[in-house]
Formats: structure tokens, sequence, C-alpha cells
């Protein structure tokens, strides 16, 4: 392998690597088809410049036609050079043969004016603007998800410190208890300080985990409006070379009426580009790029799921807390993850309404666009929370010793690392081809999770690990030892109640 190709692939590995800062490196996810589009636009509309440059210089110099076309035909043919297709070739044929054409006359400088120069930079111009708005768009939605990515981080970061502090006043309250037994009396003032400190720091871990869910829920809304834009920017480049690719035969076309209007002795360069220029052909030409670029078709579906502290059983925690954080934790994704099934429902009976509308002759409009991508930002926000709602399921199972089984969807697609802090890091990748099936509107999510490659995830909201299972943890907790038994077995086995107010939940009313 030579150099350059070792240095590219190191490269590419570096974009997907885990950032020093702790997160996940979002630039890089889904923008290779992106930046090839950009740089089809780019090369489109630098050929556009230089061949709008080349044709006005062939209107001054017309008088001077014999003793600068062979300039110009370098010129020409070193631009058109650089694209492909037919297109590209035929104008690359045109170069060729301004250096046949010794003589012109100052009629072919007039309309090569007013018929391909002014219309050329204008169109120009126009596709520049456009691209211009459609990359700020980008990179504004881009700015945005950073910035509730890097509040995320420093959520969770504080998240970990209340909770181990809390943890630490946990255990002295507890020896604390102890002493005051057996020694004397001065001990008591002690330890009441060291219970207040216990009840504000465990003040401090329910707030914390509050804001770092929600943190965690705006980075994932705010990187779906990201993929959002990043799609409207590839359909609008597609666009604009398209309509390039239109315009660019038109004007070849142009040329070639122009050189059979002239006298008989330029006659043959015009039967030699009429060839080309009629072989011209946009779909075969728009086929190469989009060939080209679907190379590129990448996976979006890439979202960084929250790792609670009550997750990790390797940190320190007393089992009861641990139950009850991550039950509470539940309750929360419970709130939303129905919140969002409620939403999907209305919109799928709307985007069926609009389809039926649509069915009988009415024309489509902007609300319909709306309501169908509206429809795919909640498939996605749902399977998001289904697969926290199963990580956070799977926690509390494996707290009873019963680890879920290894065949469930999510574990297949939940890869999990570690950060520069130690701190565990669990990302959902879904495959592409379920991803496509997501964002068609007129199938619902549900429908979709329990086709054939998704048979084995049952009720798709993370708890279906095998019935009798988890029948067996929570029956665990109805005994007198655990006063954790109402709320746990409620939430997990009664999927469509968990509306508890959150402020409530973290106060410990179920």
């Amino acid at each position: 392998m030579s150099t350059d190709k070792r240095s590219l692939s190191g490269s590419r590995k570096g974009k997907l690597r885990y950032t020093l800062r702790g997160g996940f490196d979002f630039d890089t996810m889904g923008h290779s088809r992106y930046h090839e589009l950009r740089k089809f636009v780019k090369k489109g509309n630098d050929f556009c410049k230089e061949l709008g440059n080349i044709m006005q210089e062939r209107v001054e110099l017309e008088l001077l036609y014999a003793k600068t076309m062979s300039k110009l035909s370098v010129k020409l043919m070193k631009a058109a050079q650089k694209g492909v297709g037919s297109i590209q070739k035929a104008w690359l044929v045109i170069g060729k043969e301004m250096e046949s054409d010794g003589q012109a006359h100052r009629c072919m400088a007039n309309s090569l004016e007013d018929d391909i120069v002014k219309p050329l930079k204008n169109l120009q111009e126009t596709h520049c603007r456009i691209k211009k708005t459609v990359e700020c768009n980008v990179s504004k939605t881009k700015k945005c998800m950073n910035k509730w990515r890097t509040d995320e981080r420093r959520s969770k970061k504080e998240s970990f410190a209340v909770a181990r502090e809390n943890e630490k006043v946990q255990d002295m309250t507890s020896d604390a208890s102890y002493s005051i037994l057996t020694s004397n009396a001065n001990l008591i003032k002690d330890a009441t300080k060291l219970e207040n400190k216990k009840r504000k720091l465990e003040e401090s871990v329910k707030k914390s985990y509050t804001e770092y869910y929600t943190y965690c829920v705006r980075t994932a809304r705010a990187k779906l409006e990201w993929e959002m834009s990043v799609n409207d920017a590839e359909k609008n480049f597609m666009t604009l070379e398209e309509e390039r690719l239109l315009r660019l035969k038109e004007y070849a076309h142009h040329v070639s009426q122009t050189y059979q209007q002239l006298v008989p002795k330029i006659s043959q360069i015009s039967s030699r580009l009429s060839e080309p220029t009629y072989e011209c052909d946009v779909s075969q030409d728009f086929t190469i790029i989009t060939d080209t670029v679907n190379r590129y078709d990448e996976d979006l579906s890439v979202q960084v799921l929250p790792d609670f502290y009550p997750e990790h059983t390797n940190l320190a925690m007393n089992k009861k807390r641990r139950i009850s954080a991550l039950t509470k934790i539940l309750q929360l994704v419970r709130q939303d993850l129905d919140r969002e099934r409620r939403s999907k429902k209305g919109l799928d009976t709307l985007a069926n309404a609009m389809h039926h509308h649509a069915s009988s002759g009415l024309k489509h409009d902007d609300s319909h666009k709306n309501v169908y991508e509206k429809l795919h930002h909640t498939n996605l926000m749902v399977l998001y929370l289904e697969a926290v709602n199963y990580k956070v399921v799977t926690a509390l199972a494996t707290l009873e010793g019963h680890p879920p089984a290894a065949s469930n969807t999510f574990s297949q697609h939940i890869e999990t690392t570690r950060d520069k802090n130690g701190h565990q890091m669990s990302v959902l990748k879904m495959p592409a081809a379920v991803c496509r099936k997501l964002t068609s509107s007129a199938a619902p999510i549900d429908a979709l999770l329990n086709e054939s490659m998704w048979s084995d995830r049952g009720s798709a909201d993370g708890t279906d690990i095998g019935g009798k299972f988890f029948r067996c943890v929570y029956a665990n907790l109805s005994g007198p030892s655990s006063d954790l038994t109402p709320t746990r077995c409620w939430i997990c086995l009664d999927r469509g109640r968990a509306t508890v107010d959150r402020k409530k939940e973290f106060d410990g009313n179920p």
C-alpha cells in the first residue's frame, strides 16, 4: 500500500474516533455524501464561471478571431476536461473546433453575448447564492447541535461528581449512626450536620439526573435537525446540478445553431459539432452524479444514548438507592416515550388523511412536507427513547441477577466504550435499511420494527426480554424488605401508565 493511501486511511479512522473531550464526533457522520455533492456543485459553478469568461472573451475578440481563437480553444478544452459525461464531452469538442474557425462574423458576437454570456452569468450567480444559503443552514444546525452536546457533557460530568459525593456521605452517615450508639453524646451534633449534608446532596443528585437527561434529549433533537438540514442540502444540490446540466445543454445547442447560420466555409465545423451536442443526455449525466454520490450513502441514524450513574454496577452505590434511582429514571423515559407515541399516532392519522386527499387529486403544499418531516422526526425519537428504555430496564434486570437474552435487537446495535474520564459511552447504530424504512411516512414505526429482521424485538419498548423473566424479577420486589415494590412493578409491567410528574417522581411519590 502506498504512503498516500496509508495516510488517507489513517485520516478516516481519526475522524471516527471519540473526541478527547469525551463525546462522539458528529462532524463526520453522514457528511461524505454531503461533501461529495458540494464538490460537484463547486466544480459545476467553476465550470460555468470559466465558460462565461471564455465566451465573453470570444465576444470581445471576435474581430481578431483568427489571432485569438487558438488561445481560447486551449482554455475551453482545459475547463471541459475536468468534468465527465456527454455534455462535458460536447463542450470539449466545441473547444477543439474553435481553433478551426479562423474567421467569424460580428453577428456571432452579438448572438453569443445575448444568448449565452449573460444567462450563464446569471445562472452562476444564482447558484452561488443558493449554495451559500444552504451551507449556512447546515452550519447553523451543526453549531446548535454542538452547543447542546457541550452542555450535555458538562451536565454529565456534574451529575457523576454529585452522585459520587452523595454515596460517600451516605456511607459516612451509616457509620456515624453506629458511632452514636456506641460513643458519648458529643457526636450527636456532628451526626446532625452530616445528616443535613446528606439531604442536600440527595436533592442535588435528583436535580442533576433530570438536567442531564434533558440535555441528552435536546442533543438528540438537535442532531435530527442537523440531519434534516443535511438532507435538504443534498436535495438542493441535486436540483442545482440538474438545472446546470439542462442550461449547459441549451447553450451547447445554441452554439451549434450559431455555426449553422454562418457562411458555408464553416459548415464543416457545424457538422462536426452537431453529433456531440445532440448526443447530450441529461439523464445519463445526472445518473453518473447519482451513482457516484450513492457510494457515500452512509447511515445517519447514530445516536449517543445517556449513561446514568446508577446503571454502572462497578460504581459505588447502595443497591436500594440504585434500584430507586433507576426506577425514577425509567419513569422519565416512559413519560417521554408515551408522549412521542401519542404524537406519532396523531401524525400518522394526519398523514393518512393527506394521502387520501392527494389520491383524490388535491395538490400537495408545504404543509404536507412539514407533516411528513415531523412524522420522520417522531419515528426516530421513538426509536431513541425505546433504546434508552431498554438500557435502563436491562440495568434493573441485571441488578436482580437476571441478565437479558443476548438476542434482543437493541443489544445487537448498542455499542459501548469509555471516554477520557473512564465513563461508559453507549451509541445506538441502526442499519441503513432500517432507517430508510423508518423515514417512510406511510409505514408506522411499530409495524416496521415487527418485520422479519426485527422479529425478536417483542413489544418494542425494551422490556420484552422474556415474559416469565420480568414477572419473576419484579415479583421478587413484592416482599416486605423492599419499599419500592409498587412503583417498580407498576412501571415495568404497565407500558402505558407511566405519566407521573417528574418532580413527584424524584420526590419519591409513586
